[in-house]
């Protein structure tokens, strides 16, 4: 075997389980006895001594095959058949000794006297630790006795390495048969300590890892795996009494690896209990053949899952950091920071943590060892960051952001995220100017990772982040430098839309703000800074790549410069919403899905009408100029042809339009005249506006005809909806007299027709039949047009 490589080794060792399954299929049951042995004769060889624990799981994987087809044979052999039907009758799963027929039991002893006669020692042992479970067709108490006999036979395995991975799987084999049986487990970990003690002053001890061509360290590394599953199986629903009695055997060796094992398997609540005393321990702990931090790193993870005693809290974190403060490796002593960094967290206090965070600075800042650290930097600045839920006291040590400033790269962006995220928890508002300046600086590193590649959800949550922080900046009532701040975000987030949309809402809400504190009435200084707002406003809006993002805040700016008598910033406003209509495409991605932005267009023009209602006509360019430039992009933009958006359009205007032509306006900013006053009995005002009213009209009467002429099915629907439209449009908008009535009859008959809701026309035909300006024969046909429609 020693001539094969790994690969080759393995296949042999896989080849020997195949073997031993044929042989048993073919009642071989002596050749299999056989393939096991010799198996189990290669746990007793240890020259590819690296090789040894792979080794051991698949060999023991072969014996415990072996024990499962022996236990299903002794207990195939104890079926018994019904006396009456002839019907089999299998042994229960929880099956007694009594219950086992006297040739199971016979062929039972045969196994196991077979397994006597084997000659060495090792694999004798090895076979009958994997036939153990076979023992309940003998004996229902017997396996305590059996694990302890077993126990003390492997103290005559001469190799300390093969004798600890015997141990390991009696344990093993003890854990899945006697369970709650301990005695022999902790004689096990005696026999490894009183092992370890005696040839730790022999020389030849100290010479096997040199055969191997091992250091020291790799030797004892070996034994890990055996010793943590022992100690994993010694502490199974342990009491502390067990921590102590292993504690106290411990002592007498003095290993940092046993130590190392004692500490992870144990419950973290007894490891706590006990903490003042494993710190001295572990101070003690023989570190040539295992490190001491890493048994710091495996205290904390103890610590942090349970609580110390709470007059020990702070001792414990005083042991142990007297020590690793010492540690001169920056990578040791970041490896227990990281871990112990969660325990002030938890148990302590803000100053704990402080005074921890200046130790790693220290430490870390010493040769720029920081750029060897990162990501354990990183695990304990988000330990912190989600640790606490206002942030604003961690910004305040005096060694957070220096070390923050510490991160590079990669490690640096993700790092500003996590800060930037928990900072923006706490909804309440900020006015430290080292924390607004700390945080802006967090911002704008995240935001200039971003680039092509980045996805779009990394770009929403980058956004919504840095929206949150500059929602919370406040500087109170200092109204010039919160716009001043504003500034300065716009041209440090430039790249996302959505934070540069809520700076304009901001600002926006600034200039509202100023006009809240004036009481109505600004000064010559407050309306200079009114306009500065919706200045930045105006130049910030263009810089948006959404196109109905940008309209809706040139609306939202229109109407806060109106409502502050900025009435030439206003009109900017309006007047660059309508030319940005132009620009708006046919379709629009939303939800992965395009779509029609005809729906949008409609709504948005809509709310655009109802605020050029209150607008002043302009004293050069005559008081519809802006509804001209309206009425013209409404008909040069490529409409859906299978939606009658753009005659739908028509008839918010004509409404807009009448809404104009009252002699008082129904609505009106505070202190600014409409052209209810500027232009009141000016005949060419009325004039014009009659005639933009009969346009609209008009186009809108167009459309309904060519949807007649169409006799496609989706142009009747079309017709109907339309056409209902223009005759709630004209009931609603218009005097009803002759021309009018006769108007809204003839289109009335057309949305019937097309086949338009039965509600709506009955209500159009009752209000009808009330008008009393109608002609006669009018009212009767409404009349009968309502009485037809109750009938169906």
């Amino acid at each position: 075997m020693m001539q094969l490589s790994q690969k080759e080794y393995l296949d042999k060792i896989e080849g020997l389980h195949t073997e031993l399954l044929d042989a048993w299929n073919q009642n071989q049951r002596v050749k299999a006895l056989k393939i096991v042995i010799q198996c189990s004769k290669l746990l007793g060889d240890t020259e590819v001594v690296k090789f040894y624990p792979s080794k051991f799981v698949l060999i023991t994987e072969i014996l415990d095959t072996f024990g499962k087809l022996v236990f299903d044979r002794l207990k195939g052999r104890s079926v018994t058949y019904d006396s009456l039907n002839s019907v089999p009758v299998h042994l229960p799963e929880n099956f007694r000794s009594e219950d086992v027929t006297p040739l199971a039991r016979e062929t039972c002893r045969n196994w196991f006297f077979k397994v006597a006669s084997v000659r060495e020692l090792v694999p004798r042992l090895y076979v009958e630790m994997a036939l153990i479970s076979s023992y309940r067709f003998l004996s229902d108490s017997g396996y305590a006795v059996i694990v302890t006999r077993i126990s003390q036979m492997l103290r005559g395995i001469g190799d300390p390495l093969v004798a600890a991975y015997a141990r390991a799987y009696l344990a093993r084999k003890g854990r899945e048969n006697c369970p709650l049986v301990k005695d022999y487990l902790l004689g096990c970990f005696k026999d490894y300590v009183d092992t370890e003690r005696s040839l730790k002053n022999d020389n030849r001890f100290h010479t096997l890892p040199k055969a191997h061509n091992m250091e020291m360290s790799e030797y004892v590394d070996l034994y890990s795996p055996a010793l943590e599953w022992l100690l994993q199986c010694i502490s199974h629903r342990a009491e502390e009494p067990v921590l102590r009695t292993v504690i106290e055997r411990y002592e007498t060796l003095s290993n940092a690896l046993l130590l190392n094992h004692i500490l992870s398997s144990f419950e973290p609540d007894f490891i706590c209990a006990n903490a003042l005393s494993l710190t001295s321990l572990i101070r003690e702990a023989d570190a040539s053949m295992f490190p001491t931090y890493k048994l710091y790193a495996t205290l904390g993870m103890n610590l942090v899952l349970s609580s110390p005693r709470p007059d020990e809290k702070l001792a414990v974190l005083n042991d142990v950091w007297k020590v690793v403060s010492k540690l001169e490796d920056p990578v040791e002593y970041i490896t227990v920071a990281e871990v112990f960094i969660d325990y002030p967290l938890k148990h302590c206090t803000s100053k704990e943590v402080s005074i921890l965070l200046t130790d790693i600075h220290k430490h870390v800042d010493k040769d720029h060892a920081y750029e060897n650290v990162q990501l354990q930097l990183q695990s304990i600045f988000t330990k912190i960051c989600y640790h606490y839920k206002d942030l604003q006291p961690v910004l305040e040590m005096p060694k957070f952001l220096p070390l923050l400033d510490r991160f590079m790269g990669e490690t640096q962006v993700e790092v500003n995220r996590v800060v930037l995220k928990c900072f923006t928890r706490n909804p309440e508002p900020t006015t430290d100017p080292v924390i607004i300046s700390a945080m802006f600086e967090v911002g704008k590193t995240v935001h200039d990772s971003i680039n092509a590649l980045s996805f779009d959800d990394d770009i929403r949550q980058i956004s919504e982040s840095i929206s949150f922080f500059l929602r919370k900046v406040d500087y109170d009532m200092d109204f010039e430098k919160q716009l001043n701040f504003y500034v300065d975000c716009r041209r440090a987030f430039a790249n996302l839309d959505s934070v540069k949309g809520m700076l304009v809402t901001c600002a926006a809400n600034l200039a509202m703000r100023t006009l809240g504190v004036v009481n109505g009435t600004h000064t010559k200084k407050t309306a200079a800074f009114v306009r500065a707002c919706i200045a930045y406003c105006f130049i910030t809006i263009p810089s948006m790549d959404d196109t109905f993002a940008r309209l809706k805040l040139y609306l939202l700016g229109g109407q806060v410069a109106l409502m502050n008598h900025c009435i030439p910033q206003g009109e900017a406003m309006f007047k660059a919403a309508i030319q940005l209509l132009n620009e708006v495409p046919t379709t629009q991605e939303v939800d992965k899905q395009v779509q029609s932005t005809d729906s949008a267009l409609l709504q948005y023009m809509s709310s655009l009408a109802s605020q050029l209602v209150c607008l002043p006509g302009h004293p050069e360019h005559g008081a519809f100029y802006l509804i001209n430039g309206l009425i013209q992009v409404v008909k040069k933009h490529q409409w859906d042809k299978g939606s009658v958006s753009q005659a739908m359009v028509h008839l918010r205007l004509v409404a807009m339009l009448s809404a104009m032509a009252q002699q008082k306006l129904p609505y009106s900013y505070p202190g600014i005249d409409g052209n209810d006053v500027l232009y009141a009995g000016d005949p060419d005002y009325e004039d014009e506006l009659h005639g933009l009213l009969a346009d609209l009209l008009g186009c809108a009467m167009q459309a309904l005809t060519e949807l007649k002429e169409n006799t496609d099915a989706s142009a009747k629907r079309l017709q109907a909806q339309l056409a209902l439209e223009v005759v709630q449009t004209t009931i609603s908008f218009s005097d009803l007299n002759e021309e009018t009535a006769r108007l809204v009859c003839s289109v009335y008959d057309l949305a019937r027709d097309a086949g338009a809701k039965r509600n709506a026309l009955e209500s159009v035909s009752q209000y009808l039949s009330r008008t009393q300006v109608m002609p006669d024969e009018v009212q009767e046909r409404a009349r009968g047009l309502s009485r037809q429609l109750r009938a169906r």
